[in-house]
């Protein structure tokens, strides 16, 4: 084996130890990169500290997990959007192919001059070459990709022109420096046949490579053009990249997400609180202020969250707000927030006064903010994990709590909620009405119970949603399961108050119905509504109730698959089943419903296109947007859209919200005579035969 070992000599041409000057490049690109995170990270100190527990542990290896799936993976990319999902992958693999290729040949080169040794992969040097010119041709490839969608396509989400263009200008200069580097020298070598590095035939092991070296050589270019082309294209390639980081590190530009993504996908709160709650408050009593509006109340989170934001515009993609034309963008939410840190955070760390400017005062609308349906498909879009609800949320716990500044018909609920224990202001109804005929007990008059029916105040108080209460407790009596309910003791979960950012009545609410729970001892909470089984199987421990809570969907799934319940009537119709936000997206309950349409004989299941599972589309009805007058096109007439796409029958729903949204959606659209909205519960009642239920 020749002392080059397979056609490449360390420093050709530059010489050594002048060629060790390029390390230098390196050590200027860390400390850029170091630099710019400590300096940005005095911002984010400016935020309140995360009160919840840090589980840094379970942080670790949810963050290592994610590393392999969606970091070296790249799943949230690929599944969602294919070409742009391809077009990072490629950037990033390259990148990371060719920074591989670097620092093994240093640490090769630097092994071998000062302690002897080799490694075993330097005898595998043109293998190799063929790897690392594949990782440039990836790069090529996605910069090229890159470049079309920001110039030629131009979709609208894609507004960092000028930023992107001169990040990929400098990754592009990168790319094309090296393997111009990489062709001069197979060029110059190729005419020497002297030289100890003359082998033709290894140049195809090198095929990006000696693709730059074609043209030099027919140029007609002399050995000693090519060896100062060489010197010159070298240094500069290494030039390139202390200068690509350093503006990077100074604007705390895009590619800085590289470094600050990681560190926020380390810190999401999945490890500390479940996928669908809030983060609490706090002791209310000991607040001095309530909610967020100045750079110093966010969570210091929150404020790494705004620099993490790639400005990507999936998640606005995926918002229903935004597809409505609502002015709510949650891009836009990230990057005001951005630029609001910006413009504050250098006068608040040299205890200059802001002069009271607020992002509310600014940047963000009240509007936009109330538009929310907190559904959480940003979230769910995000590849870095942004947690949009919670500043949302946060932003209108302010304007509820400090500036009392809410929607009329919002404040409105809020107030029957508060006097009532429910939001639904001018229904004559009770919590016992729906009971006449069923045979339902309440839990005051036998509390001995297998599992507390928790109905939820829409499906006691709508004359609608009392029928799904009632089919409810036909399928449970079919399956012999002893149930009790609450009836007049059972008051509204609080949900509404706290996603509407009154934080205050939903503990009311919330302590009122804990208090009643412990009193019977109940330990298994069975729900109608999403909403409720969210609240009190994810914010409820918050507060110190703890119950196994099921959403029906599961529990009756599991009466099917076990023979409990024999649905035997065929219905003959077709199904497009709506995923609830708060039981899919926010809680992962994906299959069970589709299991109890599935067996019921005569219903054939399809979905909604393209959005079903993880990727369904908001009903509108989320985060008090029930009690909100909706200006313009309104959410759950998009979703109605989609179900008459599917030509199906019947649209198949889990919630009460879902229900009353779709059904109000099919007959603005004038369908009511050929399509309607059902609720699970009722398509397998109906297809109970007389047996089952006796």
């Amino acid at each position: 084996m020749p002392d080059q070992l397979n056609g490449r000599l360390d420093f050709w041409n530059i010489g050594y130890p002048l060629g060790a000057l390029v390390y230098l490049t390196g050590i200027i690109s860390l400390a850029a990169i170091m630099w710019g995170i400590w300096n940005r990270s005095r911002y984010w100190r400016l935020g309140q500290p995360d009160a919840m527990a840090p589980h840094w542990s379970a942080r670790l290896r949810a963050a290592l997990g994610l590393l392999f799936v969606e970091g070296l993976g790249h799943r949230r990319f690929l599944r969602r959007e294919p070409l742009p999902g391809l077009m990072h992958a490629l950037i990033f693999w390259g990148i990371l192919v060719l920074f591989i290729a670097t620092t093994v040949s240093a640490i090769e080169f630097n092994l071998e001059r000062y302690f002897g040794f080799r490694l075993v992969i330097m005898y595998w040097r043109l293998q190799l070459g063929l790897l690392w010119d594949l990782g440039g041709l990836a790069l090529l490839a996605g910069l090229g990709i890159a470049i079309h969608r920001r110039y030629v396509q131009r979709p609208p989400r894609l507004n960092t022109f000028l930023e992107n263009g001169v990040l990929l200008a400098l990754l592009l200069a990168q790319a094309v420096t090296g393997f111009a580097v990489e062709g001069l020298r197979m060029a110059a070598t190729e005419l020497e046949p002297s030289s100890p590095l003359y082998h033709p035939d290894w140049a195809w092991w090198s095929p990006l490579g000696y693709a730059f070296a074609v043209p030099a050589r027919l140029a007609g270019m002399s050995v000693h053009a090519m060896e100062v082309s060489h010197f010159g294209m070298w240094w500069l390639h290494a030039a390139l990249m202390s200068a690509t980081f350093v503006y990077a590190a100074v604007r705390f530009g895009p590619l800085m997400h590289i470094f600050v993504s990681p560190i926020n996908v380390f810190l999401d709160s999945a490890t500390a609180k479940p996928k669908g709650a809030l983060r609490p408050m706090g002791d209310l009593e000991r607040l001095e202020r309530f909610g967020v509006s100045e750079l110093r109340q966010f969570r210091r989170k929150q404020l790494l969250e705004f620099d993490a934001c790639t400005n990507c515009g999936r998640c606005q993609d995926q918002c229903p707000a935004w597809a409505s034309g609502k002015p709510l963008s949650p891009r836009a939410l990230m990057q005001q927030g951005r630029a609001h840190l910006q413009r504050q955070a250098p006068d608040l760390l040299k205890s200059v006064s802001t002069n009271g400017l607020t992002l509310l005062s600014g940047d963000m609308s009240e509007e936009a903010l109330w538009s929310c349906t907190t559904c959480g498909a940003c979230m769910q879009a995000c590849p870095v994990h942004i947690e949009h609800i919670d500043t949302i949320v946060d932003m209108r716990r302010h304007l509820a709590m400090e500036q009392a500044s809410v929607p009329d018909t919002a404040a409105a609920a809020l107030q029957s909620l508060e006097q009532r224990g429910h939001p639904w202001r001018g229904t004559q109804a009770t919590r016992t009405d729906w009971i006449a005929g069923t045979g339902v007990k309440t839990m005051a008059e036998d509390p001995e119970h297998e599992v507390l029916l928790w109905v939820g105040c829409t499906s006691v108080l709508d004359q609608r949603g009392q029928k799904v209460a009632r089919a409810m407790a036909s399928v449970l009596n079919a399956a012999k399961v002893r149930f009790r309910v609450l009836g007049s003791e059972e008051t509204c979960t609080g949900d509404p108050a706290r996603r509407m950012g009154n934080e205050y009545l939903f503990s009311l609410l919330a302590r009122q119905n804990i208090e009643t729970l412990n009193g019977y001892n109940v330990q298994k909470v069975l729900t109608l509504c999403p909403h409720c089984f969210n609240t009190m199987k994810n914010e409820y421990p918050q507060l110190g109730g703890k119950y196994e809570v099921l959403h029906y969907t599961e529990f009756v799934a599991d009466l099917v698959k076990r023979g409990r319940i024999r649905p035997v009537a065929a219905l003959n119709t077709t199904v497009a089943y709506h995923d609830s936000c708060y039981l899919g997206r926010h809680n992962g309950v994906y299959d069970p419903p589709r299991e109890i349409a599935n067996a019921i004989p005569g219903v054939q299941l399809v979905e909604m296109g393209s959005h079903h599972h993880e990727r369904g589309f908001c009903c509108g009805a989320g985060g008090g947007r029930m009690w909100m007058e909706e200006q313009g096109k309104r959410v759950n007439h998009i979703r109605t859209e989609h179900f008459l796409d599917t030509k199906a029958d019947v649209v198949g729903v889990s919630c009460p919200y879902c229900l009353q949204m779709m059904e109000e959606g099919i007959g603005a659209k004038g369908a009511s005579e050929r399509k309607s909205a059902k609720d699970l519960l009722e398509l397998l009642d109906e297809s109970l035969g007389p047996d089952a239920r006796s």
